[in-house]
């Protein structure tokens, strides 16, 4: 981009966005080809970019939601100022002309309707609302989750270490063979125990059987029992609801898979072919989450002790 911004700047032409474009394809295919760890690293900043639009987006719209919300309360606070005056302006004429109260009586019904439409509204916009509030915050735990991966990358890529203190235990799930060799052959440098399993009863039976296990990585194409089916098994269970799933398919995925495999309970969702690094180093990080939990729960932070000071103590009322 430089180069082209010295080109542009010495010729007063400017390269048209088709031309950067493919300059870009003809980058990332170079990284790609090269099998380095910047083809990591631009993966998993174009995961990051594409994390944070879907964060600012679901805030611009939970900004939305939130003047619409405040919009209608203050319509419904204005309509109740003015059917209490209606209220009081239909009991003074009862007293003078009984007459007359007929005349008011549809108003009042009409405001009243227009009162529980809005309630209506407020509800349904308070739902959005949550809704948002939800998907902004799940967008920044992946924000930071991707960018732990990068770090992850910046610095076990400068030395090659990618074994992390403590070992744990990672299930392996994909119904051929190959795959699990091809990812046991890829995760061997992080120095965990592999557990492979071929079908979705298999991997069912192993997280309920075995302890330590930090992760699992989860074909979504399997036979009988698919990805998503395991999935929702091993959430729905209290021993194994808490262990975090990595979701890996062989169809370029679509919004609707995305949301699908993330409401499955998957932490993410990675396509085939990927990089080698790129899942290193979110094993590395997951595994990383997995040890410091483990160790809370282990060894606990007591709670501090309230300190008072001594003149309060002695301080008159």
């Amino acid at each position: 981009m430089d180069l082209c911004a010295d080109v542009s700047e010495l010729t007063g032409n400017a390269p048209t966005p088709e031309a950067l474009g493919v300059l870009k394809n003809l980058h990332r295919d170079a990284l790609k080809s090269s099998n380095a760890p910047t083809h990591a690293i631009q993966i998993l900043q174009d995961q990051l970019a594409e994390a944070d639009r879907d964060s600012r987006a679901a805030q611009m719209e939970r900004q939305v939601i939130v003047d619409a919300l405040q919009e209608r309360q203050r319509r419904v606070a204005d309509l109740q100022l003015r059917l209490a005056e209606s209220e009081m302006l239909r009991s003074r004429q009862i007293l003078e002309l009984s007459a007359e109260i007929e005349l008011y009586q549809p108003r009042l019904t009409e405001i009243e309707a227009e009162r529980e439409r809005l309630h209506a509204t407020i509800r349904h916009l308070e739902e959005q609302l949550a809704d948002a509030r939800g998907r902004h915050l799940a967008a920044e735990q992946r924000c930071e989750l991707l960018e732990r991966q990068l770090a992850a990358i910046d610095v076990r890529a400068a030395d090659g270490d990618w074994s992390v203190d403590k070992t744990s235990k990672i299930l392996l799930v994909d119904s051929k063979r190959e795959n699990i060799l091809a990812l046991e052959a890829i995760l061997s440098p992080v120095g965990q125990e592999l557990l492979p399993a071929r079908s979705g009863e298999e991997a069912l039976r192993i997280l309920r059987s075995t302890s330590g296990i930090s992760l699992v990585i989860l074909s979504v194409e399997m036979v009988g029992m698919d990805g998503f089916e395991i999935a929702a098994h091993a959430k729905g269970s209290k021993q194994t609801r808490d262990i975090p799933i990595i979701f890996i398919t062989a169809i370029k995925h679509s919004p609707h898979d995305n949301f699908r495999g993330y409401a499955a309970g998957a932490v993410d969702y990675i396509s085939k072919p990927f990089d080698p690094w790129v899942l290193r180093a979110k094993v590395t990080v997951f595994v990383d989450l997995y040890m410091k939990a483990r160790h809370l729960r282990e060894f606990p932070v007591p709670p501090r002790k309230e300190t008072r000071n001594p003149t309060e103590e002695t301080a008159g009322p």
